[in-house]
């Protein structure tokens, strides 16, 4: 009876100490890339209804803020949750937005998790801001060497979106590696987020027989592009990179004019995945009733990352929360096992091809 007792004492001590540790959220929850930020939100909802306290009996309030698919925004988003006191901010969405965010990470100390902000700049330099998806200098030449080693391209055409640092960062990357393993850019041109109409640039593009396209273009744009493409008769392997195809939009939209295209992703429900990844696409799927999305995935390890930092150094302590995801190691997440070195993931990439009116796992490249 009397251990039962002091069984009892213990627990309410520990309560009695138990804090609300606050994780802040910036997606996109309207806008132009507001279908990425509802993927976004369904991952970190997910994880959070599978672990809301932490181990030490702390509770964890997520505090959400639309950036409106906007930086400046994105800049006032992240002040807000400085002012808010949180321990770890996720987000935001896209490289642009994310680039808006980071001085005032670092001003501040607060460490910052961009899940999916590819842009190499979005980490470079920078004391309080981490990545768990791949760069884009890693994903260009993935992507770069798909096309000419496993394609057997020599030509190749580029439609990017010169007003998007993730466009323009994995335009870069594509054409350096194509360039140096023998291969020729016959055009580069622009395509604007926002226009409809691409005709004219295909049209150039058809011109220049390319043996391949790479279009580094988010998936409202890049489904006008694959439809008028198919339209115009431009037929030519195409690959995308993790923005293209990850929203159901453009499946809705490019219909049968997707088909065969192929994407650099962080992550396929048809690679091998573990434990946490299985329980995950159950969830997912039973939920949402259609195919895992890579984002709602990467949010999710996002979260599950922080959490684990978070435990670690106590809720409070942002110099050491932030050092620990700066180096988490062997990190088992929903996407996979991976590690961070100064704030950098090293992880495997994958190609998914567009089979059926969905993305099917095609090979993993290792990093």
């Amino acid at each position: 009876m009397k251990k039962l007792f002091f069984l009892f004492v213990a627990i309410c001590g520990m309560l009695a100490n138990a804090e609300t540790i606050k994780i802040g959220i910036v997606l996109p929850i309207s806008g132009a890339v507001g279908g990425f930020g509802e993927l976004g939100k369904r991952g970190i909802d997910l994880a959070y209804a599978t672990q809301n306290k932490t181990k030490n009996g702390d509770s964890i309030e997520l505090i959400f803020v639309d950036n409106k698919s906007d930086k400046i925004e994105s800049a006032n988003a992240m002040q807000k949750l400085v002012s808010r006191d949180v321990s770890v901010v996720i987000g935001p969405m896209i490289s642009t937005n994310a680039l808006a965010m980071v001085k005032i990470a670092d001003d501040n100390s607060v460490p910052l998790i961009a899940p999916v902000a590819t842009n190499d700049r979005v980490t470079q330099g920078k004391e309080f801001v981490s990545r768990i998806s791949f760069a884009d200098s890693f994903q260009g030449v993935i992507a770069a060497n798909l096309a000419f080693r496993e394609l057997g391209a020599k030509k190749a055409a580029i439609l990017l979106d010169n007003s998007s640092d993730y466009s323009i960062g994995l335009a870069k990357s594509f054409k350096s590696q194509f360039k140096k393993l023998g291969g020729e850019i016959v055009i580069e041109t622009n395509a604007q987020a926002g226009t409809k109409d691409f005709k004219a640039q295909i049209s150039n593009i058809k011109a220049k027989n390319p043996d391949v396209l790479y279009l580094p273009i988010y998936y409202n744009e890049g489904a006008l592009i694959a439809l008028q493409a198919k339209q115009l008769g431009l037929k030519v392997p195409t690959i995308g990179g993790d923005g293209l195809a990850s929203n159901k939009i453009f499946f809705e939209v490019a219909k049968e004019a997707g088909e065969g295209y192929m994407v650099t992703d962080y992550y396929s429900t048809s690679s091998v995945q573990t434990p946490k990844g299985v329980s995950f696409i159950k969830a997912y799927e039973g939920l949402y009733n259609e195919p895992v999305s890579s984002f709602a995935v990467m949010f999710a390890d996002a979260y599950g990352i922080a959490l684990e930092a978070i435990e670690k150094c106590g809720g409070k302590d942002r110099i050491c929360i932030n050092n620990a995801i700066q180096f988490m190691t062997d990190y088992e997440g929903v996407s996979g096992k991976f590690s961070l070195q100064n704030g950098e993931a090293i992880r495997s990439a994958v190609i998914n091809e567009i089979k059926g009116g969905q993305l099917v796992y095609k090979t993993t490249i290792e990093p």
